[in-house]
């Protein structure tokens, strides 16, 4: 999440119509190039302040290039990372002090963050494949197949998929209609997919979903703790258990599923006592310690 200058936006803003469309593109691509230095970041207070004007500066400059799709998938990620890394520690926050009200408030925050990071990939998506929409009303086999067809590029095809998965499962997870749970099948296919063309990318995220689809998701509609414990060995042998989100995860959605308060607290302290784990995972670690506090503090409440 970088914060833009603002003289930068205004002289973008203050050029023709075609400069203000290549500035802005030319931006596009040194704030994508420059996501791995934010990632180094080692002040979680301090990203949490900067991070709505740049997510507010960055709505500007995707109204010059709405077509731009890396600004878009930026954008979208600078959305989705605020909403997990401070909105929602907001909402633990409010509960914590028993605050139902303020915690609400965040909860829908969060919800309408994630689904404007929805709409943009989604948007995306459809540019890049005007069918891929209708198939996702198909049976997994026939989305299956087209995405085997019209999306099996890595270089190309993921950053797409990987960000639609993560930005409507966050919508749906945080939805205040239990219905739209319905789209999880829908989500899991793709993360699937995802899997088969490169299981480790983005931090083996779409492993992750699927870990948590499986430990969280009734029986009747798929879900298997065991299948989702493997899902999480393999996203963590893949990160060499670098990424704490990883590590969180596993925590609270296997470890709760199956009962295990061994696993769940060795893991919640792994992640409070672990080193630095180097440029690239530093602000996220620090928001995974933050979640993994408060997890060790409602151990007694999950396990009975």
């Amino acid at each position: 999440m970088n914060k833009l200058p603002y003289a930068l936006l205004i002289a973008v803003s203050m050029t023709g119509g075609c400069v203000n469309k290549m500035a802005v593109d030319t931006t596009a691509g040194i704030l994508s190039e420059a996501e791995d230095s934010t990632r180094a970041y080692f002040d979680w207070e301090s990203a949490g302040y900067a991070a709505p004007s740049g997510i507010m500066q960055l709505e500007g400059l995707h109204t010059i290039s709405p077509e731009n799709v890396t600004l878009a998938l930026t954008l979208a990620k600078a959305y989705m990372a605020y909403a997990y890394g401070w909105v929602a520690d907001s909402r633990e926050l409010a509960e914590a002090k028993g605050d139902f009200d303020l915690a609400a408030h965040h909860q829908a925050r969060a919800y309408f963050m994630y689904k404007r990071a929805h709409s943009l990939v989604l948007r995306a998506v459809k540019a890049r494949d005007p069918k891929f929409v209708d198939m996702l009303t198909k049976e997994p086999k026939l989305l299956t197949a087209h995405l085997k067809k019209y999306w099996h590029d890595p270089e190309d095809d993921l950053p797409l998929l990987f960000w639609l998965m993560m930005s409507w499962s966050s919508e749906v997870n945080n939805s205040p209609d239990m219905d739209s749970l319905i789209d999880m099948p829908t989500l899991r296919t793709i993360a699937a997919w995802i899997v088969q063309l490169d299981p480790g990318y983005e931090d083996a995220g779409a492993l992750v979903f699927l870990g948590g689809f499986e430990c969280s998701m009734p029986a009747a509609v798929g879900g298997d703790p065991k299948k989702g414990k493997q899902y999480f060995e393999q996203a963590l042998a893949l990160t060499k258990r670098k990424n704490h989100i990883v590590l969180f995860n596993y925590a609270v959605f296997y470890a709760i599923a199956a009962q295990d308060r061994k696993l769940y607290t060795s893991v919640l302290h792994e992640i409070l006592e672990a080193p630095d784990q180097g440029n690239l995972y530093r602000l996220s670690n620090k928001v995974a310690r933050r979640r993994a506090v408060r997890a060790l503090e409602r151990t007694d409440e999950l396990f009975y």
